[in-house]
């Protein structure tokens, strides 16, 4: 009998004509190149996508950050530390620039003010300064783009080395480096954006004038070129397609995690909430954290994710200044494929996001599907998204806005026979909001490419 795993790989292939053809005309395995500047190995979107390919049979070339929890996949990883290696440095690409008009003054004046604060030592000041020119002159965000970060141009130069027959690049900070490559290459290009980068911090008025305009000119520029654009939900497709103006609506596919049948677990005396995940500014968890004082005795939260030092640090004085020390736990992130068997032992998932931008507006995360895999109730901000799947699927609660007071309530609204009747809820839920079917939906988007595109470029 066919084993399971490779069942699933052959009806998968079956499904994919384009990509079938693909391997066959080329006589050998497609070669797939895959770019995040992101931890690849502990990034649970990214280490999907490559193990999606890798499962059809294609080569996995990827290029990104190391590793700071998870093992490696079984495709290979390049990272910034593998350009020192290379025979000669890499060296920044070149994207001549001109200034024009009147604005070329407030430019000049930006790059002495630029000089001046690195003299000085503050480079912070120096970087912003940098972005600001994009502010008065859109032409220069390529340009100032690949001086933001060495890891541009060294990812750069390592991926450039790699021949494939398509480069897929996450988030916009990929764009320029995947459009370049396969511009070098004379093949397509694929973007998925994992967050509405344009409008992340839209809140913050500096935020608008500095960083905005690099990422919507990046964005803008190299989007169009992509023969397919993918993202996390509707909302963020719909808004890319408005504010880029493209043809076509980005097609979603979302966070899903693969399927894992866990078993159904009932409250205990101790009602265990989980908030995992990046652990940072901006995402309620210092609300979350005051508004235990005002919980039923017998729950608890357990925060679980990477965390900078600095930022573990405020949030530990949080939780004495709010006097819940013993309720609330900060602990290591585990690795992402061992998320939802850990996240399995709790009862509710909580994720409290503030709504103060279309970004916000629009999220629909890895951790809401993890919660909905491992059979938690969902409590969740009333945010479009993830309040539209938490009615059709009634696994869970959502609350308005993210005031310790407001997190409370809902909390404490929370039952333990409405918990055990959400978690059941979940996990039917879980059938339908899994990978696989995500999976497939992202590859037959580029298996249409390949139907179009292959006899032109892919086969010359």
């Amino acid at each position: 009998m066919m084993n399971a795993h490779l069942q699933t790989r052959q009806n998968s292939i079956d499904e994919l004509p384009g990509m079938k053809a693909l391997a066959e005309r080329l006589g050998r395995k497609p070669i797939v190149g895959l770019v995040s500047i992101s931890p690849i190995a502990d990034d649970p979107r990214v280490r999907r996508q490559g193990d999606a390919f890798y499962d059809l049979g294609w080569d996995v070339k990827a290029f990104g950050l190391q590793s700071k929890v998870e093992s490696a996949p079984a495709w290979s990883i390049e990272t910034p530390e593998d350009a020192r290696q290379l025979p000669t440095p890499p060296t920044m690409p070149e994207t001549p620039y001109r200034t024009r008009g009147i604005r070329r003054l407030a430019i000049a004046s930006l790059a002495l003010a630029e000089r001046r604060a690195v003299r000085a030592n503050r480079h912070d000041d120096a970087y912003d300064l940098r972005l600001l020119r994009v502010f008065f002159d859109k032409a220069l965000a390529e340009t100032i783009y690949w001086t933001l970060n060495s890891t541009f141009w060294d990812i750069y130069a390592l991926a450039r080395r790699q021949n494939a027959d398509l480069w897929l690049g996450n988030d916009w900070t990929s764009l320029p480096i995947i459009s370049r490559i396969a511009g070098e290459q004379g093949v397509p290009y694929v973007y998925d954006t994992h967050e509405f980068a344009a409008e992340e911090f839209n809140e913050r008025k500096l935020w608008r004038y500095v960083q905005r305009p690099i990422r919507l000119e990046t964005e803008q520029r190299f989007i169009r070129g992509a023969a397919v654009v993918t993202t996390v939900s509707t909302g963020i497709a719909e808004r890319l397609q408005a504010i880029h103006g493209l043809p076509e609506k980005p097609q979603t596919v979302r966070s899903t995690p693969l399927y894992q049948k866990m078993p159904p677990r009932t409250t205990g005396e101790r009602v265990r909430v989980l908030y995992h995940g990046a652990v940072w500014h901006h995402r309620g968890l210092e609300e979350c954290i005051r508004s235990v004082a005002l919980w039923r005795p017998e729950y608890d939260l357990t925060i679980r994710g990477p965390a900078s030092e600095d930022y573990r640090r405020s949030l530990e004085a949080e939780i004495d200044k709010a006097g819940v020390r013993g309720r609330v736990e900060i602990v290591p992130p585990v690795p992402m494929t061992k998320l939802v068997q850990e996240a399995s032992a709790f009862d509710v998932g909580l994720f409290a996001l503030p709504g103060h931008s279309l970004h916000n507006e629009y999220a629909l995360p890895n951790k809401f599907f993890e919660y909905t895999m491992a059979g938690l109730a969902l409590c969740v901000s009333d945010l479009p998204e993830m309040a539209a799947l938490v009615r059709h699927h009634r696994h869970g609660i959502t609350f308005h806005g993210v005031s310790p007071d407001v997190i409370a309530t809902a909390i404490n609204g929370l039952t333990r026979a409405k918990i055990d009747e959400m978690k059941q809820n979940a996990l039917k839920a879980a059938q339908d909001l899994s990978w696989e079917e995500e999976r497939m939906r992202m590859l037959r988007a580029y298996d249409a490419l390949f139907g179009k595109e292959a006899d032109k470029r892919l086969l010359a």
